[in-house]
């Protein structure tokens, strides 16, 4: 048991607000791994589907009073959309990358038939002389015309295992051979590079988070990968650097992106002149282009209004939490303590159990409260030790039963430092200062007491 105490209240209400506010978060992340999937055509309804049930289940839980449980699931929920769409992005890289690479090999073999049948005094057909500009299938139809040309000096002594292979499909006339084929027999050194296939990757990534970043560094791809000069590693180290520095940079917007819409969707969810003042604001910046100093400037003033906001709701809230506990304790609330609290810095309420005694609230709910238990006597009079015992200890058994009704209502009030009973005398005053009750009838503003 102890005596006086300070305390701190944690509110359903405040607890309900962090709870949206890590539904918004979710709901930010979500929208930006759609927005991306989408994009790169990497999501299906089903993918969709399956994270908006997610999404709603964060719901349900708040709906079931589940809040540690949502305060738990919804940052994993926010962790696992980030790292789905990694992992969506690499295969998707990876796919991109190798259509290209593919692509850039069919063009150098192309390029080597075109030079084989030029060095045997033979005509190549028009798409190998340009194959850029030919589909594919037009490519692999002059690819088969240019094998067909170059059978007959196909065969030779030093030709390797796999060109005896191709030869003998041509000489039975049972296949042709294909563009990859003809590729497959070249000399290693027209094997790429591994440090550009990963480039090229790694470009892609970049091209499927933020196309207008990868926009800036295409022309330079498409020159590295067809250098071939002493130069191409420098190149390539140089390209990837940027490549990487993009990327981060497109990360950094993306995610200062997601926590503007998060913070823009707690203001949504509580409606004051402030918050209103703000969101239109965050309008104006969103319907331009807004560089991340911009983003990040506007998060930084965004959280600051939305954070006071919060707390002189909460105030608010802790406020009429003890009020209205203790009066469902007996202790006797009257009209205009809330105010007579915030312009006196305490209130004073009377004890309807044990008259003579009553309890003391003073402080800043958001910092920390002070409860003590008084007695209404004259200083001058002598002192009943056992009454003030008495009375401190009824009165720790009330905040026993305050600490569980806020916790049953899913708050939570938390002793920062208590005084044993009996430790301090307990604090005598003649009465309640009359001027520690406003007179809210006089001012018509009379504050309501939300009970939990």
């Amino acid at each position: 048991m102890s005596g006086p105490k300070v305390v701190r209240v944690v509110t359903r209400e405040e607890i309900i607000a962090i709870c949206h506010g890590h539904i918004a978060a979710l709901v930010a992340a979500f929208e930006h791994w759609q927005r991306v999937g989408k994009r790169n055509e990497i999501l299906d309804a089903e993918d969709i589907r399956l994270a908006q049930n997610r999404i709603s289940a964060m719901g349900d839980l708040l709906a079931k009073d589940k809040f540690a449980e949502l305060q738990k699931q919804a940052p994993l929920e926010i962790a696992f959309l980030k790292a789905d769409m990694e992992t969506r992005i690499e295969r998707a890289a990876e796919r991109a990358a190798r259509e290209r690479n593919e692509g850039n090999r069919r063009l150098r073999a192309a390029n080597s038939l075109a030079k084989a049948l030029s060095e045997k005094g033979l005509k190549a057909p028009p798409a190998l002389s340009n194959p850029g500009s030919c589909s594919e299938e037009e490519l692999q139809a002059a690819v088969t015309q240019g094998f067909a040309l170059l059978a007959p000096s196909s065969l030779r002594s030093e030709i390797t295992d796999r060109q005896r292979e191709l030869a003998a499909k041509l000489g039975d006339g049972e296949s042709h051979p294909t563009l990859a084929d003809w590729l497959a027999t070249q000399h290693p050194s027209a094997v790429e590079d591994p440090r550009l296939d990963d480039l090229e990757r790694r470009y892609e990534e970049l091209r499927a988070l933020d196309p207008e970043r990868a926009s800036k560094l295409s022309d330079r791809v498409e020159k590295v990968s067809s250098d071939r000069s002493s130069r191409r590693s420098l190149l390539i180290d140089s390209l990837a650097l940027d490549i990487a520095a993009e990327r981060q940079a497109a990360t950094d917007e993306a995610d200062a992106f997601e926590q503007l819409r998060a913070i823009e969707a707690r203001l949504k969810n509580i409606p004051t002149p402030a918050s209103a003042s703000q969101l239109a604001k965050i309008n104006n910046l969103l319907n331009g282009s807004p560089t991340v100093v911009e983003i990040s400037n506007m998060i930084e003033t965004a959280a600051l209004t939305l954070e006071t906001i919060i707390q002189e709701r909460a105030e608010q809230d802790r406020r009429s939490a003890i009020l209205a506990g203790l009066s469902e304790l007996g202790y006797e609330l009257k009209e205009g303590m809330q105010t007579a609290w915030v312009e006196n810095g305490r209130v004073v309420l009377k004890s309807n159990k044990r008259p003579g005694y009553g309890v003391e609230i003073g402080g800043n709910p958001n910092r920390g409260m002070q409860l003590r238990t008084v007695g209404f006597a004259a200083s001058a009079d002598p002192r009943d030790a056992t009454a003030d015992i008495s009375a401190e200890t009824e009165f720790c058994e009330d905040f026993s039963v305050l600490q569980a009704k806020l916790a049953a209502s899913g708050g939570e009030l938390l002793v920062v430092k208590a005084l044993g009973v009996g430790t301090t005398a307990v604090k005598r005053i003649s009465a309640v200062p009359e001027n520690e009750i406003s007179d809210t009838n006089a001012r018509g503003t009379a504050p309501t007491v939300r009970r939990l």
